[in-house]
C-alpha cells in the first residue's frame, strides 16, 4: 500500500476551492475554475501547477553515478553541472518502468524526479545495480510556472534570480525567500515557463506570490489536456512495462552508446523494428476518445487509445493510439474511433496535435 503523502499547498489549495484527487498516494487539485478554462490560461497567458507529488530521489558519490548510470537509459554521468536530462528507467526485457527527469546537481550529485506511483520502482532500480537513492518526498514543493507570459510572471517575484537567461533543460540555484531552492528550465505543456523546487518551509509564499504576480492555479486535469496536444507520454498510456520507448517514438531518450539495464532488448527492437507504433488521431466528429477505444479503418481494427480527450485548443477530441506496425494507417486517413457503440470519425495525425 502507498503511503500517503501531502503537499505543503495542500491548505492552499482548499482555500482556493480546488477539488481534490488521489494520485499516486497524494492528495492533489484536479481542477479549480474548471478544466477548459486553467487549459487556456496556460496557452494564452501563465498557469502554475502544484506537481509536488512527482519523486525526488537524490543520488551521490561515484558508486551513486556509476549505479544510476546503469538504471537509466541517459548517460548520467556525462550530463553537465547544471543540466537536465529525460531519460527511461528499464527493465530487463525493455519494457518501460518510468519516465524520469535527472538533474546533475553537483560533480557527484544527481537528483532524480520520477512520476509519483513509480518512485518504489525507480528506487528499486537504482538500487539492483548497488546504491541506495535518499527519498527526499518532503524537502521541496514542485511549482510548475508554464505559459507565454510565464517569464514575466517569474520575474515580478524573483527579479534576481536570472531565470530567464536558463537554456531548455537547465537549472540554477535560487534564493526562495531565504532558503535555497532550484529553478530548471523543464515542463510538461509545451510552453515555455519553468519548473520551481521551492523549499517546503517557504513554498507557500512562493505559490501566493506567483498567484499574485498574475498566474492562474491549475490542475492535473489541464496538465494532462495540455501534454496530450502536445503528444507528450504519460506513464500508464503510452508507457507501461509492456511498452519499450522504440514503439513509443522515444529511441532519441536513449543513449545508445552507453550501458544501461535492458540495453540488449532494446537494441532487438530497434535492430528488427518495433511490433506496435505510435499514432495520433483527430476527431472531426463530436465525441471524446478516452483509453481502451478500438479503432477502426472500415471494419477493421487497426489501433487502440492509450490516451484520449477533448482538446480546448482545437475544440475537437484528439488520442494517442497504438497499431500494428505493418498495418498503419496512413497519414490523413480516415477512421473511427468506437466509444460506446458509437464511432467517432476522425483523421490520422502525426502528433503534436498543435505546433508550439
Amino acid at each position: 500500500m502507498t503511503e500517503k503523502r501531502e503537499t505543503p499547498l495542500l491548505d492552499a489549495h482548499r482555500k482556493l476551492g480546488a477539488k481534490l484527487t488521489e494520485f499516486g498516494g497524494w492528495d492533489m487539485p484536479l481542477q479549480y475554475e474548471g478544466i477548459v478554462a486553467e487549459h487556456n490560461a496556460v496557452r494564452n497567458n501563465c498557469g502554475i501547477f502544484d506537481v509536488s507529488h512527482l519523486g525526488k530521489l537524490r543520488v551521490t558519490g561515484a558508486s551513486g553515478g556509476a549505479s544510476l548510470q546503469m538504471a537509466v537509459t541517459a548517460d548520467a554521468e556525462a550530463l553537465e553541472v547544471g543540466r537536465a536530462k529525460y531519460a527511461l528507467v528499464l527493465a530487463e526485457d525493455g519494457g518501460t518502468i518510468d519516465d524520469i527527469f535527472v538533474y546533475r546537481i553537483a560533480p557527484e550529485e544527481w537528483l532524480v524526479v520520477p512520476n509519483a506511483s513509480n518512485v518504489s520502482a525507480v528506487a528499486d532500480a537504482i538500487r539492483d545495480q548497488g546504491y541506495d537513492p535518499v527519498d527526499e518526498w518532503n524537502r521541496y514543493a514542485i511549482l510548475a510556472v508554464q505559459g507565454p507570459d510565464s517569464f514575466e510572471v517569474f520575474e515580478r517575484v524573483f527579479p534576481d534570480a536570472g531565470a530567464s537567461d536558463l537554456k531548455l533543460h537547465s537549472w540554477g540555484a535560487i534564493d526562495v525567500f531565504g532558503a535555497e531552492g532550484i529553478v530548471a528550465r523543464t515542463g510538461y505543456t509545451g510552453e515555455r515557463g519553468f519548473e520551481l523546487y521551492a523549499p517546503a518551509a517557504t513554498s507557500n509564499e512562493a505559490f501566493q506570490r506567483l498567484l499574485d504576480a498574475g498566474a492562474t492555479p491549475v490542475g492535473l486535469g489541464a496538465r494532462d489536456t495540455l501534454r496530450l496536444e502536445m503528444g507528450y507520454a504519460l506513464y500508464g498510456h503510452e508507457l507501461t512495462l509492456e511498452t519499450n520507448p522504440v514503439e513509443a517514438g522515444l529511441s532519441w531518450a536513449v543513449a545508445w552508446d552507453s550501458f544501461f539495464r535492458g540495453r540488449e532488448a532494446l537494441l532487438r527492437v530497434k535492430e528488427e523494428g518495433p511490433a506496435r507504433k505510435l499514432f495520433g488521431v483527430r476527431c472531426t466528429d463530436k465525441g471524446v476518445p478516452r483509453q481502451g477505444y478500438p479503432i477502426f479503418r472500415g471494419d477493421d481494427v487497426v489501433g487502440e487509445v492509450c490516451s484520449g480527450n477533448f482538446s480546448p485548443t482545437l475544440g475537437t477530441g484528439i488520442a494517442l493510439a497504438y497499431g500494428d506496425a505493418a498495418d498503419m494507417p496512413a497519414l490523413s486517413e480516415k477512421v473511427a474511433v468506437e466509444a460506446r457503440g458509437r464511432r467517432i470519425e476522425g483523421d490520422i495525425v502525426k502528433p503534436p496535435f498543435i505546433k508550439q
